[in-house]
């Protein structure tokens, strides 16, 4: 006996199946921002300070917290990325040692996690209901100078490049990627403001992150097809 298929019905069950199917895929990923001692710059923290409107104390957590927002802001539909709640941050903090080391044969600052306890590093992705941790370990500023086209002359301005090293864990407390002098690529015509600030405000830079995440994001996608 045939039973004869309703082809709405079945159109209905092929979109919940793709719908489940996406949604399986997406994945968090605790965000691990870099330490004071990992932020660096040939800018002085007085002229930083200046270009974002704050006191030179301020300087640190006007940057970290332009990094959370850069990737908890991040759109896809593979990854969400949590930045980790201050609480645990600072306690975290105390077991992880940073080194120089190798991923893939190429040299960058990377996090060591064998005082890291295995209970911790569980709590810490079931806290935030994680799959991987992605630790940045190194922010590091230095001075450069954009060239703007004005006709049939050039404007030279001094101006700031953004370098970032980091590494990612999965649930299995494995290494699975580590990268160092990634840059932040604020374009080839970044707008009027950021030249002017010299790409130093921080809540300009979110713009800049994007293709830092996108390149993560085909990392961390092409590890599952491995």
């Amino acid at each position: 006996m045939l039973f004869k298929i309703n082809p709405f019905l079945f159109f209905l069950f092929l979109m919940v199946l793709l719908s489940s199917s996406l949604y399986a895929q997406n994945q968090n990923v605790l965000v691990v921002p870099y330490t004071r001692f990992q932020f660096i710059s040939e800018f002085s923290i007085e002229e930083i300070a200046t270009q974002n409107n704050v006191s030179s104390d301020e300087v640190f957590s006007t940057y970290q917290n332009a990094l959370k927002e850069a990737f908890s802001s991040s759109k896809n539909n593979q990854f969400t990325f949590i930045p980790i709640e201050q609480e645990a941050y600072d306690e975290s903090k105390k077991f992880i040692r940073y080194n120089i080391d190798k991923f893939k044969g190429r040299k960058y600052n990377a996090s060591n996690l064998s005082l890291l306890t295995d209970d911790v590093f569980n709590a810490l992705l079931k806290k935030h209901n994680a799959t991987h941790i992605l630790f940045v370990n190194w922010y590091n500023i230095s001075k450069s100078v954009h060239t703007v086209y004005v006709g049939d002359r050039n404007k030279r301005a001094k101006y700031s490049t953004h370098r970032i090293d980091y590494d990612v864990y999965n649930n299995k407390k494995v290494r699975v990627l580590g990268k160092g002098n990634v840059p932040l690529q604020c374009g080839d015509f970044p707008s009027e403001s950021i030249i002017n600030h010299k790409s130093l405000n921080a809540s300009e830079l979110t713009i800049c992150y994007k293709d830092l995440i996108d390149e993560l994001v085909d990392d961390l996608n092409s590890l599952s097809t491995e």
